[in-house]
């Protein structure tokens, strides 16, 4: 049994999460990053919440309330989760088919889901701050497959 911090690192690691390519457009350039610490929030209308660390630059975007898009990575999804872990500076969704929306946002084909959400609210909580979002449009592009799911060993880093 740990105790004390190293249980405490322990413990919040074991809380499962998916991961999610998440992406926008901002000054005219699109941005991307991999992101962990995604929850739907509500029902009606359909709502989710998102912490993004305080330094992201994906961050300026939604503070002026731009839409962004969630691409639920699926179980297979190795290829996205590799480009997007590498933490690239340039369009990480460049080397992907992307799936033309009415809302502008990258979709990514080969993702399991896709999302297109609108900030509604954000909150500073310690390193990160947490944005509620509005759901407006998704699609599922592969039915009967399975979402790619991550547990940490410490709960204090990704």
């Amino acid at each position: 049994m740990l105790r004390g911090e190293e249980g405490l690192k322990a413990a919040l690691g074991r809380i499962p999460s998916g991961l999610y390519a998440v992406g926008t457009a901002h000054e005219g350039r699109r941005l991307g990053m991999l992101c962990s610490f995604i929850e739907q929030a509500g029902f009606e209308p359909p709502m989710i919440s998102i912490a993004l660390g305080a330094d992201r630059p994906m961050r300026q975007a939604l503070d002026k309330g731009s839409l962004f898009s969630v691409n639920i990575l699926g179980a297979e999804d190795k290829k996205i989760l590799a480009v997007f872990a590498s933490g690239r500076e340039e369009d990480p969704f460049a080397p992907f088919t992307l799936v033309e929306n009415g809302h502008g946002l990258p979709q990514l084909a080969d993702a399991l889901a896709w999302l297109a959400c609108r900030p509604r609210g954000s909150v500073a909580a310690g390193d990160h701050v947490v944005y509620v979002a509005e759901v407006l449009e998704g699609c599922l592009h592969r039915e009967g497959a399975e979402p790619m799911i991550r547990v940490r060993k410490n709960g204090f880093a990704y």
